[in-house]
Formats: C-alpha cells, sequence, structure tokens
C-alpha cells in the first residue's frame, strides 16, 4: 500500500491541533501495541507524523517509534460519538495493516474505545469488524 493510497476516515482536518496530537499518538501506541512495526505500519507512520504540526511533538512520536515505547495516552479532548468511532476505525485499520489483530492490539482498541466512551458491547462489534476488515469480508 502506497503512502498516497492511505485515507483516513476520521477528518483530520476538522481536528484542533490537541485533537490531532491525540490521534497521532493513539495511532502511535497502536502500531507499537503488538510489539513489532510491521513494512505495511510504516506507511502509516509516515502519513501520521505529517498530521502534527508541532515539530515537537513530531519529534517526541518519532522518538517513541524508533524506542518502541509505549507513549501515554490520557484523554481525548472534545471528541463525539461520530469523531470517536471513525478514529476507532482509522485506528483498527492500522493493527490489521500486518494481517494479523493480536490480542495485546484488540485490547490496545478496548482502552481506546472505553476513553472514547464506547460500551464494551460496541467495542466488541468493532474487534470483530477489525477481523472482516483482516480476511477482506469488509472495507473501511
Amino acid at each position: 500500500m502506497a503512502t498516497a493510497d492511505i485515507e483516513f476516515k476520521t477528518k483530520i482536518t476538522a481536528l484542533n491541533e490537541r485533537q490531532r496530537t491525540w490521534f497521532a499518538t493513539a495511532m502511535v501506541a497502536m502500531i507499537l501495541a503488538d510489539g513489532d512495526i510491521d513494512r505495511s505500519e510504516v506507511d502509516f507512520i509516515v502519513k501520521l507524523i505529517g498530521l502534527v504540526k508541532d515539530p515537537a511533538v513530531s519529534e517526541r512520536l518519532k522518538k517513541f517509534i524508533q524506542f518502541k515505547t509505549m507513549p501515554p495516552l490520557g484523554s481525548p479532548v472534545g471528541i463525539d460519538r461520530k469523531l470517536g468511532m471513525s478514529m476507532v476505525i482509522d485506528l483498527i485499520r492500522i493493527a490489521v495493516a500486518d494481517n494479523d489483530f493480536a490480542a495485546s492490539e484488540k485490547a490496545m482498541i478496548q482502552d481506546i474505545g472505553k476513553n472514547l466512551g464506547f460500551n464494551e458491547d460496541e467495542l466488541n462489534k468493532l474487534v470483530l469488524f477489525g477481523f472482516e476488515l483482516m480476511s477482506g469480508k469488509a472495507s473501511a
């Protein structure tokens, strides 16, 4: 998948800088969740670093990736359910980009989803959607 082919479901231009930083940090956490950075996930990394306008934040995110250190996520600010859903879908796409949906990635989706206000049933459906994405039965 070429970098130009990656389109986020989340309307990045509608996010303020704090929301962009939170989303980019969540993506880094998702990429690092299984302990391995796959070649297919590198495309997402390149794109997500471009989301953040603050060079210091971009540099910090790169260091988390470089040293494979999980970033602190904190709570999202001002994210409604619709926006949260698109973010979770984008995070699932990252999780299954390497054609593997590890237990640690599912747990990360659960944690992030709960931070965004989704209940367990909704998150279980999203995890099932992730398996469908991975098997080619669904598209995001």
